[in-house]
């Protein structure tokens, strides 16, 4: 008899900002600009983190009650901005892109379920030096709408074509792992840039929470069984 390690969850989604990225800088660069060209008092840095993990749209009005109109023109002042400028003041988490190679190689099935913007998604990637590791990039506005968290990981699962069961997902923020339990999936926190409040992530359901990529990757390795075969 030997034994060999199956992944329990051989599905691994992972959100972008806060999780394999820090863009804090990029969104608080562009959404100042944004809002100065629009006479509307701009963000302050600590707020930045605010945009993390959530649409635009639903940020201004849950945090700065706008809503209508003038929330178009933030978004149409912020995005091509954030495109050329804030885009490329982003970091990778470090420790994020040695642990996605070794996921990748390892056999587990990558994919991106975020709110980012789809259209920057790929390009974020890229800049801050992710190897082709991510089969499946569902990002908010893919189908010309911003999607909220749920839409983009069943939109996740749909890409790869694997069910809910197979798949945990792993993201630094509530919502990332609230939205995920909503259908079925298991959460893993990645607590390491702080965009999210004391306790927001255990509180929303996280089976686990990692301080760092290191410790995520452990807790990751322990989400498989023994199998035995002869």
């Amino acid at each position: 008899m030997k034994s060999r390690r199956i992944a329990m969850y051989p599905v691994l989604l992972f959100d972008m900002d806060g999780t394999l990225v820090d863009s804090a800088e990029g969104v608080y660069q562009s959404m100042r600009y944004a809002m100065e060209a629009e006479g509307v008092p701009p963000i302050k840095r600590e707020q930045a983190r605010y945009f993390l993990g959530e649409t635009l749209e639903s940020v201004l009005k849950r945090k700065f009650g706008m809503e209508g109109p003038v929330v178009q023109r933030i978004r149409e002042r912020f995005l091509p901005h954030y495109q050329e400028t804030g885009l490329f003041a982003t970091t990778p988490v470090p420790g994020m892109v040695e642990l996605t190679r070794s996921l990748h190689a390892k056999g587990y099935r990558l994919g991106i379920a975020s709110c980012k913007p789809w259209i920057y998604c790929g390009p974020t990637l890229q800049h801050c030096g992710f190897s082709d590791c991510f089969e499946a990039i569902a990002g908010s506005w893919h189908n010309g709408v911003p999607e909220e968290k749920t839409a983009v990981i069943r939109e996740a699962l749909r890409l790869l074509d694997v069910p809910a069961g197979q798949a945990v997902m792993i993201g630094d923020r509530g919502v990332d792992i609230s939205c995920a339990a909503s259908l079925g999936i298991p959460g893993i926190g990645l607590s390491y840039c702080g965009y999210g409040e004391p306790g927001e992530l255990e509180q929303a359901g996280a089976v686990a929470v990692a301080p760092t990529a290191e410790a995520l990757g452990r807790i990751i390795e322990e989400q498989a069984w023994a199998h035995s075969d002869k």
